[in-house]
């Protein structure tokens, strides 16, 4: 059965269609450029052991991160897909990663800005910089002067279970630690497609239909329903080359 649903965060309106699944083995969903998988070592800090400094290293590579604002409740912290809660992105980051630090306290993990790979889904080449809460990192694209909030992945992988975070949900209620059956049932109106990478495993990927773009992805431990969902992760921002 196929419905129109409204989708107000996600910025589209989507024809679904009926929620098939299948298993192919691929790269990073919707990238071209050489994305690189998230997982491909157990260094959560470097996934795939690509990660550059930029020349000249130094402090001005980590700006200080001032929160900013009151904190926000976590219940309007909602993982869409073109940003959370109404931090957009395209948003500047020293705006977003001040949001975060006055809602969640000092970040767990904090890159600096890097040469990237194309692990994090921005195209390789990319000056970014990404920054950890628990499990959610904060991705953000451009120079230490100017940069703007990109993406965001949640992964349980990157431990934090107790944290306040994993209580993060999407507009819809997914949150990680959630069953696939529940991912599902959430979703029953979209397409939910499951394939497999090379170093991350089976990852589940929404959309509005079969051949529409990627609303959210992430990995799962399985498409059996009573497997896990351990991350949720926005699009990639390299989609073109």
């Amino acid at each position: 059965m196929s419905v129109t649903v409204s989708i107000i965060a996600f910025g589209l309106f989507a024809d679904t269609g009926g929620g098939g699944t299948e298993t192919t083995l691929a790269t990073n969903p919707d990238t071209t450029g050489g994305t690189t998988d998230p997982t491909a070592t157990t260094d959560p800090d470097d996934p795939d052991g690509t990660m550059t400094t930029l020349p000249g290293g130094g402090e001005d590579t980590k700006p200080p991160i001032v929160a900013t604002g009151d904190p926000i409740p976590v219940s309007e912290l909602t993982m869409q897909a073109d940003g959370i809660g109404t931090l957009a992105f395209g948003t500047a980051s020293t705006t977003v990663l001040g949001r975060f630090a006055a809602t969640f306290g000092p970040p767990t993990d904090d890159t600096g800005f890097i040469v990237g790979s194309g692990t994090w889904g921005e195209c390789p080449g990319d000056t970014i910089r990404v920054v950890r809460w628990g499990p959610l990192n904060i991705v953000s694209r451009g120079e230490a002067a100017i940069s703007e909030f990109v993406s965001y992945r949640m992964d349980l992988r990157y431990g934090g279970f107790t944290s306040e975070v994993v209580d993060m949900r999407t507009l819809s209620g997914l949150r990680v630690g959630d069953t696939v059956e529940t991912l599902r049932t959430i979703y029953e109106g979209f397409d939910i497609l499951f394939r497999v990478y090379p170093a991350i495993g089976t990852s589940f990927e929404l959309r509005g239909s079969a051949q529409g773009d990627i609303l959210l992805w992430g990995p799962v431990e399985s498409e059996a329903d009573n497997s896990r969902v351990n991350g949720i992760y926005s699009p990639d921002v390299c989609r073109t080359a």
